[in-house]
C-alpha cells in the first residue's frame, strides 16, 4: 500500500507530463555593485533549463506582502505570466524573486514564487526590463 508522500510524487511527475512541455531557462541575478547601478547575471549560480507550463494574462493575486506602507486590506498585483514546473531535484537552485526565466526568446522576472510544499514550483512573471 502506497503512503501519502508516494502518491503525491506520482501525482507530481503525472501532472509533470501531461502540462509541462515548454523549455524554459533560468537565469540567476544579482544585485549591482551599488545601489544606483542595475541588477546583472550572476556567474556563481550556472543557469539551467527544465521544461515548465505557462499561462499568460494570469488573474490578479490577492497578497499582503505587496501592501505599501499604512495601507490596510489585501490588494491585488497583476502579473505578465505565470510558470509551473515539476522541480524533480536536478535543479542546480531554486529560482527566487529578481532571477529571471527565459521562454521563446523573452526574458521575464520573477516577481513572485508560491511554494505549496509539493514539487511543483510556481512563479509569477513580469517582462524582464531590457
Amino acid at each position: 500500500m502506497s503512503n501519502w508522500q508516494d502518491m503525491e510524487r506520482r501525482l507530481d511527475t503525472d501532472a509533470a507530463a501531461l502540462f509541462d512541455h515548454i523549455e524554459a531557462q533560468a537565469i540567476a541575478r544579482k544585485v549591482g555593485a551599488t545601489v544606483n547601478h542595475p541588477r546583472e547575471n550572476d556567474p556563481s549560480r550556472a543557469d539551467f533549463s527544465f521544461v515548465c507550463s505557462i499561462e499568460f494574462n494570469p488573474p490578479p493575486l490577492r497578497n499582503e506582502q505587496f501592501m505599501q506602507a499604512a495601507r490596510s486590506g489585501q490588494v491585488n498585483v497583476a502579473f505578465d505570466a505565470v510558470i509551473t514546473a515539476h522541480d524533480d531535484g536536478t535543479w542546480l537552485w531554486q529560482p527566487k524573486r529578481a532571477d529571471h526565466l527565459v521562454v521563446a526568446d523573452v526574458s521575464y522576472e520573477v516577481g513572485d514564487v508560491h511554494r505549496d510544499g509539493s514539487a511543483r514550483r510556481i512563479f509569477y512573471l513580469n517582462k524582464a526590463k531590457p
